[in-house]
């Protein structure tokens, strides 16, 4: 199935869309949709990214078009407003997916919405309108469109959570659509953490690699083995890695030469480049 996915706003003039708690709609749109483009490819969808550099409003109401040749489903992402909580009450305005009035099914919609309000937020639950242009001129298409108002931009709360499970929000939006067309899903719970050995400049060591999706990652902590340091700020809530002081990469199968070259160093303080010539010399 071929899937157009349109991010709300933007376009020339500008239209930022709402903006609230340091966010501006126009933007998120485009970053959620240039994340969840990559997951639903995963599930096997042809997808097709609406130009960002347009707001398909704008251009429907100039007399342009959509780009729906072949398309089965429409998906537009925005994000709600009208909350006016821009310090926080302690609980989400939430999650809602809007639909045409004269949509049949909203399998789709539901499962989208029940995995975003999974996460945390407020599930407002799907609803349907018949007065958005985008919408009607799919929807006389006879294609489906799901619209998904993500979270309310000026309520502090939701965007606190939006931040923290961006990446979340957009799994839970490719895994909603592939739920709703009846494709396999695959369960967060399935990453697997195992040890396994990693080469870091030239060493090995042994390190709890998480495995997902068909990538590995090392967690942070366990460079801490080849001599990196690992920072943490406290305010920013950033990760950070410092290189350690460089030396000779030298496979383990050289024990000997590694010993050698760290006494070297040791007693002697000579730079990484000099040994690096030594070596090569």
């Amino acid at each position: 199935m071929k899937i157009l996915l349109i991010a709300g706003h933007g376009g020339s003039p500008y239209d930022s869309g709402a903006v609230g708690c340091g966010y501006t709609e126009a933007v998120e749109t485009r970053r959620m949709a240039t994340a969840v483009a990559p997951l639903l490819r995963n599930y096997g969808f042809e997808v097709v990214m609406y130009d960002q550099k347009n707001d398909a409003y704008k251009v429907l109401k100039n007399g342009g078009s959509l780009p729906l040749s072949g398309v089965g489903y429409v998906i537009e992402l925005h994000l709600n407003a009208a909350a006016n909580d821009p310090t926080g009450n302690g609980k989400t305005t939430g999650v809602e997916v809007l639909v045409h009035t004269g949509e049949t099914g909203i399998t789709v919609e539901q499962a989208i919405c029940r995995r975003i309000a999974a996460l945390g937020f407020t599930s407002r639950g799907v609803k349907r309108r018949g007065d958005l242009l985008v919408m009607n001129t799919v929807h006389r298409k006879g294609i489906s469109h799901a619209l998904i108002e993500t979270c309310f931009v000026d309520d502090a709360d939701d965007m606190k959570l939006y931040k923290a499970k961006f990446y979340a929000i957009a799994h839970a939006i490719a895994d909603g659509v592939a739920e709703g067309f009846g494709k396999t899903v695959q369960k967060e719970d399935d990453e697997v953490v195992e040890k396994k050995t990693v080469c870091i400049d030239g060493k090995n060591y042994t390190c709890d690699v998480i495995e997902k999706s068909g990538y590995n990652y090392v967690q942070l902590a366990d460079l801490a083995q080849a001599g990196y340091g690992v920072t943490y700020d406290a305010n920013t809530k950033v990760p950070g890695i410092v290189a350690p002081q460089t030396r000779a990469a030298v496979s383990d199968a050289d024990s000997e030469v590694q010993a050698a070259i760290d006494t070297l160093q040791a007693k002697c303080g000579l730079e990484e480049k000099t040994i690096a010539y030594l070596r090569q010399y």
